[in-house]
């Protein structure tokens, strides 16, 4: 319940404001959505509980001066605060309980967050770790080149089943149940789909299993199993991951910060830096906003735009260590 997160007013306002607020909360599909959206807007609503502006009269500078007093707080804390409580305004103006959202500022005035720190692979760490999923057994084959090639997040791979992939506009997709509930198509590419045939070839569950409570049909079972037909688990993926990273020669400093969400961060990078537009990798990562596919951009730290790589390009440091070694 919101009853506690409301500012007093009238009662009559105060119930109907409760009621709404419930509402957008029981919306939300993840039960770890819910408890983050109901924690920043008690954060929200804290302060105009203790500043006396009701938040249906709340204006953009209230707004502002809430985010200005989170000063312990990192930017990517406050930019996701923000948007949760731009999310209840727009459900409370869905609900004519207001005619504004307060929480819709400039892009100048939101808050910055902070990079994305998942390192992304280059073209030929990404070959290695594919060609040792290839040689380990058919599922670490099929779960590395379908993270990498259609950069799905972990949990929309786990949660994927059988019956899931389909086929539109004569091309093989994947129907991604993504966050908020929210069905996207992510199209598989034709050396994935081999691998995912050849994974599915070898599965024991499919047919020689007994369907697991709440499995119906073969396309109930998950895409991607354990030996015993059950759904695997992220933690899984990612210490297979490191493990075929490991056998692959990776960096040691690379593999102690690899986690799945590197396959998605080198999907969405690789994507960007190879001029595909900005919104089609938008649509096919599933973001809500453009502004979160931007901050996966790292093309200024390409050797081309980094000044410290052409600096030592032009000065030619190999050529003076090589001479200050042989002094």
């Amino acid at each position: 319940m919101t009853r506690d997160l409301v500012p007093v007013r009238e009662p009559a306002d105060n119930d109907r404001l409760n009621e709404l607020t419930n509402d957008w909360l029981v919306a939300r599909l993840s039960e770890h959505t819910k408890d983050a959206y109901r924690r920043d807007l008690a954060s929200w609503l804290k302060w105009c509980r203790t500043n006396e502006v009701y938040p249906t009269d709340a204006r953009h500078r209230h707004v502002s001066l809430w985010l200005g007093s989170l000063t312990h707080e990192s930017g990517s804390t406050r930019a996701r605060r923000l948007a949760a409580v731009s999310s209840w305004y727009g459900w409370l103006i869905r609900e004519e309980a207001t005619d504004r959202n307060p929480a819709l500022l400039d892009r100048a005035e939101r808050p910055k967050p902070a990079p994305r720190r998942a390192p992304a692979l280059s073209d030929g760490q990404v070959e290695k770790l594919l060609a040792a999923a290839l040689a380990d057994t058919p599922r670490a084959a099929a779960i590395v080149w379908l993270l990498l090639t259609t950069g799905i997040r972990v949990g929309e791979l786990v949660a994927a089943n059988v019956g899931d992939i389909g086929l539109d506009r004569g091309m093989t997709v994947l129907y991604v149940r993504g966050k908020g509930g929210r069905t996207r198509l992510v199209t598989i590419a034709p050396g994935t789909l081999a691998r995912i045939e050849a994974y599915l070839a070898d599965r024991t569950d499919l047919d020689r299993l007994p369907a697991l409570p709440g499995q119906v049909a073969a396309g109930d079972r998950p895409l991607v199993a354990t030996r015993t037909g059950r759904r695997i688990h992220r933690t899984a993926v990612r210490l297979l991951l490191r493990r075929l990273a490991a056998e692959a020669g990776l960096p040691e400093r690379l593999i102690a910060q690899l986690t799945p969400h590197t396959t998605r961060a080198t999907h969405i990078t690789t994507a960007l830096d190879g001029g595909m537009p900005m919104g089609d990798v938008r649509r096919a990562a599933g973001h809500a906003s453009i502004v979160t596919t931007d901050m996966y951009d790292r093309s200024p730290n390409s050797p081309e735009r980094s000044p410290s790589w052409q600096l030592e390009k032009r000065w030619h440091t190999a050529r003076i260590e090589a001479e200050g070694e042989a002094s």
